[in-house]
């Protein structure tokens, strides 16, 4: 399988685009030098574009694919404020764009020629919303908000506007900051990384979505400042990734057979200051960039344990902090 690894490094403006070996191994294929500094980044569903946020001056840039996986500058969309993720609904017309800092969130229509327009829905009113996620079923969209403890749920209507299902909202604890979301891949159970206390919230459906577990992202009597990032399950749903800044680690969790259950398995090291990771199509690697290295590693996933080790390191841009994967 050819694969090919995107690291988005805002304070330099760029994006290092590698290939990725069978056996993990990265070689530099690109330097793209963006218009601003470049944070979220998502694959349009037919893997021809790439879409990206960029800051100060706010819009998403769209980069076509070519077939060895470089970019090229396509085209830019005005955005109504700063980009924090990007996510698209499963049908690929609809581009979701939370804003943290100016507390909304855009919906974006993509023409036939995979181009973002400009927004035909801003829902105000989102306190520190920090991710986007559509369900399995592409009935509701799922919003993290930080700032005020719940995930936001909107219904999605066939011509991409959003209302609100204020009856479904799902609450954190007081404190906890919900921030990504991981879906297990064959179940209807959701997992939530809440940022402000390290933890995770496991979610599954019955006739709606309630929360069935809460646990700790770092390990038992660990007195270390709480500040989690990321979020990602294996492809075979069996292991599950979340990344604790403060002392630079990924927790590894296993998951039960129904999904609805995680067991603390460990921590590795990583890069400083992992703000964003990825784990590849197949599974059996995990790339992590350091925010604070300027640098990615890869590791290879044990297929049978989840257990991490390292193979890989390698200089990007400054503050490396989202990863994306084209699979081929």
């Amino acid at each position: 399988m050819n694969q090919v690894v995107y690291i988005a490094s805002p304070e330099s403006h760029q994006i290092h685009v590698w290939s990725m070996n069978e056996v993990g191994e990265l070689t530099l294929l690109q330097t793209v030098t963006t218009p601003g500094q470049v944070q979220p980044m998502v694959l349009s569903h037919d893997k021809k574009h790439l879409y990206i946020g960029v800051r100060p001056n706010f819009r998403i840039i769209t980069y076509r694919i070519e077939d060895n996986g470089t970019l090229s500058f396509k085209a830019e969309t005005s955005i109504p404020s700063t980009p924090v993720h990007l996510s698209l609904d499963n049908t690929g017309k609809y581009l979701f764009v939370p804003s943290y800092h100016q507390h909304n969130l855009a919906v974006l229509p993509i023409n036939s020629a995979g181009v973002p327009q400009t927004a035909i829905q801003v829902i105000e009113g989102l306190r520190n919303p920090h991710s986007s996620h559509v369900d399995a079923d592409n009935q509701q969209l799922w919003v993290p908000c930080l700032g005020e403890d719940h995930i936001r749920l909107f219904d999605l209507h066939a011509d991409g506007y959003l209302t609100e299902a204020s009856a479904d909202q799902i609450s954190a604890a007081q404190g906890a900051g919900p921030r990504h979301l991981a879906f297990h891949p064959q179940h209807k159970v959701i997992y939530c990384v809440n940022e402000l206390d390290s933890t995770i919230n496991v979610y599954h459906k019955f006739t709606r979505y309630r929360q069935t577990q809460h646990i700790n992202v770092y390990p038992q009597g660990s007195d270390s400042q709480r500040w989690a990032a990321d979020i990602h399950i294996t492809p075979d749903g069996r292991h599950l990734y979340a990344s604790e800044r403060s002392d630079s680690y990924i927790s590894h969790f296993l998951v039960s057979d129904d999904g609805r259950e995680l067991t603390f398995a460990g921590t590795y090291p990583t890069e400083e200051q992992p703000r964003g990771f990825n784990i590849d199509a197949t599974g059996r690697f995990l790339i992590s960039s350091g925010q604070k290295s300027d640098s990615i590693s890869v590791s290879e996933i044990d297929p049978i344990t989840g257990k991490l080790t390292q193979i890989g390191r390698y200089p990007v841009g400054k503050g490396p902090m989202w990863v994306t994967v084209l699979a081929r």
